[in-house]
């Protein structure tokens, strides 16, 4: 990581939303049935009921970034995957207040030092539909996550091991309390065994299919690559998604080259 990653936002990385050629919302909307947005909504509850419930101090520490984190590389909300993306992209637009929701749907930042859903009160806006990675912050402490490891040595790959070790050993916190002991064993595989990441990739695949033909072809030309990052940020994919077409034309290939955390996949 470098030592510091500077903000990509500028006046020209800012989607202009208020140009009537391009309505956004209504193009994103129309790219999904009711019936595919009921589907992909059942297929993240399965995935998410796998996580064992927490409960935790509220203080939304984990929602905001140090300096020294920042300095480190960290990012809030990260990774977040497409198809869970549409999902919090559907759910903003009919819960939030209209102003509220075009600042979120609007908000480019690709790593803000906050995450953008977090209330005045510290708690989460996004909770009933927050995305995996904040589901699954802290549920292991130190001790499950050595015992876990030397359990699954001789059974899973090292490598996979030691990425387990390495992840969620970076995700502690002493005022987290996992409320579904009876889940860890099972949750600890998906873990370990990339069984969350694959499934989540698959679907993103699958919500990227069903995107906007027009969309798809107008950001390929601009970071010529055939599909879309599968897990990105919440500002990220906003400036895919719900940038007016112009914007995506003048300005996506300079914000893409100066982001960070786009090119996982």
């Amino acid at each position: 990581m470098p030592d510091s990653i500077p903000d990509i936002v500028t006046d020209l990385d800012t989607p202009d939303r208020t140009s009537p050629d391009f309505d956004a919302d209504a193009e994103f909307a129309a790219s999904l049935t009711v019936e595919q947005r009921q589907a992909l909504s059942s297929q993240l509850d399965e995935i998410y009921h796998q996580v064992p419930a927490t409960c935790c101090a509220g203080s939304g520490e984990c929602c905001v970034l140090t300096d020294d984190e920042m300095r480190e590389g960290y990012a809030t909300m990260f990774p977040l995957y497409l198809a869970e993306y549409v999902r919090i992209a559907e759910y903003v637009r009919h819960e939030e207040p209209a102003e509220r929701a075009r600042d979120l749907l609007g908000h480019t930042q690709e790593r803000p030092g906050q995450c953008p859903f977090l209330g005045a009160d510290r708690g989460c806006t996004i909770y009933p539909v927050r995305p995996l990675i904040c589901r699954t912050y802290a549920v292991l402490d130190k001790e499950t996550i050595d015992a876990a490891a030397k359990l699954h040595a001789d059974e899973m790959p090292e490598e996979w091991v030691r990425g387990f070790v390495r992840r969620e050993g970076a995700m502690h916190c002493p005022r987290v309390t996992v409320m579904q002991p009876d889940k860890l064993v099972q949750h600890i595989h998906n873990l370990i065994s990339y069984t969350y990441e694959r499934t989540m990739a698959r679907l993103s695949r699958d919500v990227f299919e069903q995107l906007p033909e027009a969309r798809r072809k107008a950001v390929r030309k601009q970071i010529r690559r055939r599909g879309w990052p599968t897990r990105w940020t919440w500002g990220g994919f906003n400036a895919l998604v719900q940038a007016r077409a112009s914007w995506i034309e003048q300005h996506l290939k300079t914000y893409w080259k100066r982001a960070q955390l786009n090119d996982l996949d």
